[in-house]
């Protein structure tokens, strides 16, 4: 094939696709970036798994606990009175500096009945904290992974936060107790952690949150 006869058939082939590209209508590409998003969505779901589960066996982490209908004391007794690492999921609500080290809120909830809120509060040393820093991202502040840590605390609380509305608007608010529900509070030392990739990559996109 000669140079000219090369180019010609190019020039062909890049009209075909352009025209192709041009009579997409609005829906066919609105669907084709959808599962363009899901499937990265996907992607970035089984590599997160798949970092959680290598993190939990490297340190004999014990997760799936806040499936089970357990009472504090027993998991007292398998954290604390063991001494096993626990593996909390969970998102990030705040970083405090506090002297020599770090404190890690993270906080998640379940949906089983009676419903119990979790809360950790984690110290990090100031050698581990720059890896976390590091991945930080100012316009993301809906961060999410798995931290695993040894468990020095379990207390249990019945929190609510209630309102008094004054013409539809939130007078004033005030913590109260409602025992149907119930705020478990660990405190331990930070071993390792997991960010969710989302947390970790620009974002193009956003994945859908569990």
């Amino acid at each position: 094939m000669t140079i000219s006869n090369q180019i010609g058939t190019e020039v062909f082939l890049f009209t075909i696709i352009l025209f192709g590209s041009c009579g997409k209508s609005e829906q066919q590409i609105r669907e084709e970036k959808y599962q363009d998003i899901k499937q990265k969505e996907q992607q970035l779901k089984l590599a997160n798994d798949s970092a959680i589960s290598l993190l939990n066996q490297k340190y004999n982490a014990i997760s799936g606990w806040d499936s089970l209908e357990m009472f504090s004391f027993q998991l007292q007794e398998m954290f604390v009175d063991q001494r096993r690492p626990i593996s909390f999921e969970g998102r990030i609500l705040d970083i405090i500096k506090s002297d020599s080290t770090y404190l890690l809120k993270v906080y998640r909830s379940t949906w089983y009945f009676p419903p119990k809120d979790h809360l950790a509060l984690i110290s990090i040393s100031n050698a581990m904290f720059p890896r976390l820093k590091k991945m930080l991202k100012p316009e993301n502040n809906f961060i999410e992974g798995c931290f695993v840590f040894d468990v020095s605390s379990i207390t249990s609380l019945s929190p609510k936060l209630s309102s008094d509305l004054v013409n539809g608007e939130d007078s004033y608010s005030y913590l109260d107790f409602d025992f149907e529900s119930t705020l478990l509070i660990f405190k331990g030392d930070l071993i390792d952690f997991h960010l969710d990739q989302s947390a970790v990559f620009d974002n193009e996109w956003k994945p859908s949150r569990r």
